[in-house]
């Protein structure tokens, strides 16, 4: 038939798309099987895992209970965050790791480590320091 020509065509087009699939026979006759076929789906967007790649202003009680503010600067690989702390005494390395909404982080600071967990909601972290004083981080937008 004639229109074996556009299979292997058709068969690279809809695999792309993730519809049906065209099994072509290879004597140049009529197709051999239609089959559904389900959409290629990129694992790192089903984990669950949020992306908190971005500039982050980030608010906290500290140890004497005074309200603190800063800015973190987090880059994303994979479920390791890295980046850096701005806050009112300087800037300080920030590690920390993502489990789907659940992040921890690490703030170096020059005499200690202040350590933050908590849940990820889209533009917005919050929970507890080490001490069990509370905090928030929001994303800051452009």
């Amino acid at each position: 038939m004639k229109f074996l020509w556009a299979v292997p065509f058709l068969v690279c087009s809809l695999l792309a798309a993730g519809g049906i699939v065209v099994v072509a026979s290879t004597s140049g006759e009529a197709p051999i099987a239609l089959a559904a076929s389900a959409p290629l789906q990129d694992s790192s967007a089903n984990s669950g895992a949020a992306s908190l790649s971005g500039n982050w202003q980030m608010s906290w009680t500290s140890a004497n209970g005074a309200q603190r503010q800063g800015t973190m600067e987090i880059k994303q690989d994979g479920t390791k965050l890295s980046g850096k702390f701005q806050g009112e005494r300087g800037s300080a390395a920030v590690t920390g790791s993502l489990d789907g909404n659940q992040v921890s982080l690490k703030v170096r600071l020059p005499r200690r480590q202040v350590s933050f967990s908590g849940t990820v909601n889209g533009d917005k972290m919050s929970g507890t320091t080490e001490q069990g004083a509370s905090w928030t981080a929001t994303r800051q937008k452009g």
